[in-house]
């Protein structure tokens, strides 16, 4: 952990958790810790998820290594890799259990916060060129007049024009009528 960035302020609240480094990497191992994963399963989980992983290529998502530890039962040296903060993402989603669940709805969470965001920004960041509006809501409505839409219609299309471009409107911009006068026009 040594190797552990010093200023979390920069890393996600996964990221931490997974124990992301300076480059921007974990390892498969305390991936697998963070996942709460049998500790006699490791070798298989190793082969199907980081080797086999279709999805994955070694020299980009991850770069295996045989650490230095002393194996004392002897056989051979147990298998790990550095994997990059995305991979470590993508692994801790696939995960059938308590945290492979926690890791999905982190990721929704911050996915609808993502677009709370954009909704905000785009409802409250009002056009640059209200001029370039205005002409286009003058020449929407004399189109629209000229082709007998009721006045309540124009102002209908003028305020989904504006919200379009940021510019809100009051509610009470457009007045529906209780009715609408036929003309003989409609009957013939």
């Amino acid at each position: 952990m040594n190797n552990l960035i010093n200023d979390t302020s920069k890393l996600t609240p996964i990221e931490i958790a997974l124990g992301i480094d300076t480059e921007g990497r974990t390892t498969a191992r305390k991936l697998y810790r963070f996942l709460d994963l049998n500790s006699g399963n490791y070798s298989k989980w190793f082969k199907k998820n980081i080797i086999e992983n279709d999805f994955a290529e070694e020299g980009t998502d991850f770069w295996v290594f045989v650490p230095k530890e002393e194996n004392l039962l002897g056989g051979r040296p147990t298998q790990d890799a550095k994997l990059t903060a995305s991979f470590a993402k993508k692994l801790s989603m696939l995960q059938k259990n308590q945290k492979g669940e926690a890791a999905r709805n982190y990721f929704i969470g911050i996915e609808n916060g993502a677009k709370k965001l954009v909704m905000h920004y785009i409802a409250a960041t009002p056009t640059e060129h209200p001029g370039e509006v205005a002409k286009l809501l003058r020449v929407t409505s004399r189109h629209m007049e000229k082709q007998g839409s009721e006045p309540y219609e124009v102002a209908e299309n003028a305020k989904l024009i504006c919200e379009q471009y940021g510019i809100m409107l009051s509610p009470k911009f457009v007045k529906v009528p209780e009715y609408v006068q036929m003309k003989m026009a409609d009957f013939l």
